[in-house]
């Protein structure tokens, strides 16, 4: 690299002196544009992209949704983040099937999901059993 250096300032120093001792205005401009472009043309080269494969990405294992709901579930035994992560997936199934978001709000209060550890999974149960079966009924009704 400090061979390029060395070179780009040998070809630019002719110009340089041209751009600061010619008496012509014409010809200073001249020779600044020159010089502009021949150090351009080095930074331009010296600029290299790197090459990054997308095959690392690839390789990468994805989790499946239902492995990612079942950590989401493992998880809203003892934390409320997961549990509200929850709430808001059977949210989502409820303003599918009904038209105002405040009935969807009101039937997901309705379910009432609480307790820890089995009763929370019990509860869950229950209560996607409730969906199942409302789902089937939206359908129905279609």
């Amino acid at each position: 690299m400090k061979l390029r250096i060395n070179l780009a300032l040998l070809l630019a120093t002719p110009f340089v002196l041209v751009a600061i001792l010619a008496g012509s205005y014409l010809v200073r401009w001249i020779g600044v544009l020159i010089v502009g472009i021949i150090l351009l043309a080095f930074i331009l080269e010296e600029a290299e992209l790197p090459y990054i494969s997308r095959r690392r990405e690839q390789k990468r294992r994805r989790k499946e949704d239902f492995e990612r709901l079942a950590e989401v579930i493992r998880m809203a035994k003892k934390g409320s983040v997961a549990r509200q992560i929850l709430f808001d997936s059977i949210l989502e199934i409820y303003e599918i099937l009904e038209e105002d978001r405040e009935k969807a709000k009101a039937k997901v209060r309705e379910l009432k999901i609480t307790g820890s550890g089995s009763k929370f999974l019990e509860d869950l149960e229950k209560s996607l059993e409730i969906v199942e079966a409302e789902v089937n009924e939206g359908r129905k009704g279609s």
